[in-house]
């Protein structure tokens, strides 16, 4: 596999032990073998056995390194840590909907140094290490060439609702209204870790994300940068130094141009 360091061979080693549990246990949902009513309660014993599994190893292999998980918590200085989003598109898996990833991303003095997206269903394995490319599989990837925004593919992923600083009126809407302006398409797919993916690889063009985690922001900047591409929020920072809110990405130029449409308040129909 192309640029297959030490550190990524611990993590892809990680990921590839849980893999047949986690399709296991989605085959049993998505073939209705589990009671509706105890569906919660199975897919948290999924997520516990994924972490467990993947904690276990990521400790073993850099004891010394800490870990973030589920939290934003702090940084030490000069100090590595694993960050692991255990199942990301939680709610597609919890009803059978066959796209969610597992993520795990490595930080230093809050910068993302190595990043890692398994789709186990599609069996794609998306990484990026700081300087060294983004590939999907064996494959170099990069993001969309496009240069305008007429029929673009826009990717919406958000986790809760639009933040009350910037409103559904104000964001939704504009996002609407930019997909009718250019004649482009918005989907959403209910996983943001495969969106950041898929961003980097070029199947989507545009995308907007809001209310994420920090652990579940970490595995995209790097590896949609590392494909040439940005994601920043509507100020130009970069994603991993924001606190939540919405965040852009695209390549250079569509970035650039959403930018200036989004922070243009007589944008309307």
């Amino acid at each position: 596999m192309s640029n297959r360091s030490p550190l990524l061979n611990v993590i892809f080693q990680s990921i590839n032990k849980v893999t047949k549990n986690i399709l296991r246990d989605f085959g049993e949902i998505e073939n209705l073998q589990v009671s509706p009513n105890s569906l919660e309660q199975f897919v948290l014993k999924t997520e516990k056995k994924i972490s467990t599994s993947l904690l276990k190893d990521l400790k073993k292999s850099r004891p010394e390194w800490g870990i973030k998980l589920y939290n934003d918590q702090d940084y030490v200085k000069d100090k590595y840590y694993w960050i692991v989003d255990t199942l990301n598109g939680r709610f597609n898996f919890l009803h059978g909907l066959p796209h969610f990833a597992i993520s795990v991303s490595v930080e230093l003095n809050n910068e993302i140094l190595s990043s890692v997206i398994f789709d186990p269903i599609r069996d794609e394995l998306y990484f990026a290490e700081k300087g060294k490319g983004s590939f999907q599989n064996d494959r170099r990837i990069r993001v969309s060439n496009r240069k305008v925004l007429k029929s673009c593919v826009f990717s919406i992923c958000d986790e809760y609702t639009f933040d009350k600083e910037f409103s559904i009126l104000n964001s939704y809407e504009k996002i609407n209204i930019l997909s009718y302006q250019s004649s482009s398409v918005i989907r959403s797919f209910g996983s943001s870790a495969l969106s950041f993916a898929w961003l980097a690889s070029g199947k989507i063009d545009c995308l907007f994300v809001n209310n994420l985690k920090k652990n579940q922001i970490a595995c995209g900047e790097l590896i949609i940068k590392e494909a040439g591409g940005y994601l920043t929020n509507l100020k130009y920072i970069n994603a991993y130094g924001t606190q939540g809110g919405l965040l852009i990405g695209a390549n250079p130029i569509l970035h650039k141009e959403i930018l200036k449409k989004l922070n243009n308040k007589d944008l309307n129909y």
